[in-house]
């Protein structure tokens, strides 16, 4: 299960998630805005070429503040989170609840670690064991995609483009995973993006609003998202996640220490 399964990542603040329960969680909708609707279907290539052209290149380093709505099988919680991510090295996060940290990641492009505060565990898994156990088609790069709100777009996939549901749909598969973006006419912002995985049921997408300019940088950034997954393991689950307060390429420190008398989960 994932607690950002479940920031995000917030995938990873999906993998965070799980490890809250108790209080009611308090159910967001979608922010209400307008979106140009897409009236003419584009060419693939020239989708993809507009699609990576928005890419936030020149944001080198992001420190957030967040607030999490989340719902499971078994959760129905909120909490607040902290996060650090310094492109293509690490991705860092804790997630508080009544002021104390209940869970920390760490996403390296070589491995992944969750404290769990409540339980005193931690999991370490390789890079290739946290694709596997979290279903996910890359690990810290995907994250960074989903992250910054940009289409992950492998050249071994082949991609057709369309309209569905008034948006630009820019779809292909890789002979695991499906892929499937929904994209705004115009400004060619990410509005929604959905991995599946037919042979094993499973599905993760995640929906993006509120994008405003981030500071230092010309770059806009979706302030609120929400993330969805489900798997025949863990059911369905739904995590709001509400940016506050963002700081783009300001270098910040942070820690990760395992403490001696922490279990180590398999």
């Amino acid at each position: 299960m994932m607690t950002f399964e479940r920031f995000w990542t917030l995938t990873v603040l999906a993998l965070l998630a799980l490890a809250l329960t108790g209080s009611a969680c308090r159910r967001k909708s979608l922010a209400e805005e307008r979106i140009t609707p897409a009236t003419a279907p584009m060419a693939a290539d020239a989708l993809k070429k507009r699609v990576q052209e928005k890419r936030s290149v020149q944001v080198r380093t992001l420190a957030a503040h967040a607030r999490l709505y989340v719902e499971g099988e078994d959760v129905a919680a909120d909490a607040s989170a902290n996060l650090i991510w310094v492109r293509d090295s690490v991705l860092w996060l804790n997630i508080k609840k009544f002021g104390m940290e209940v869970s920390r990641a760490l996403i390296t492009p070589d491995s992944f670690f969750l404290l769990n505060r409540v339980d005193k565990t931690v999991l370490a898994a390789s890079r290739q064991e946290f694709q596997q156990r979290y279903h996910l088609p890359e690990g810290l790069p995907i994250l960074q995609h989903l992250l910054l709100a940009e289409a992950w777009l492998p050249d071994m996939v082949a991609f057709q483009a369309d309209i569905k549901d008034s948006l630009h749909r820019l779809s292909g598969a890789d002979g695991r995973f499906l892929l499937d973006y929904r994209i705004e006419e115009g400004a060619f912002w990410l509005r929604q993006s959905t991995f599946l995985q037919p042979a094993e049921g499973q599905w993760l997408s995640q929906t993006y609003a509120r994008y405003q300019k981030l500071p230092r940088v010309g770059a806009f950034f979706p302030y609120f998202r929400r993330l969805e997954l489900f798997s025949p393991e863990s059911g369905y689950f739904r995590a709001d996640i509400d940016f506050t307060h963002i700081e783009v390429n300001v270098d910040k420190s942070f820690r990760f220490d395992i403490p001696d008398h922490y279990h180590r989960l398999p």
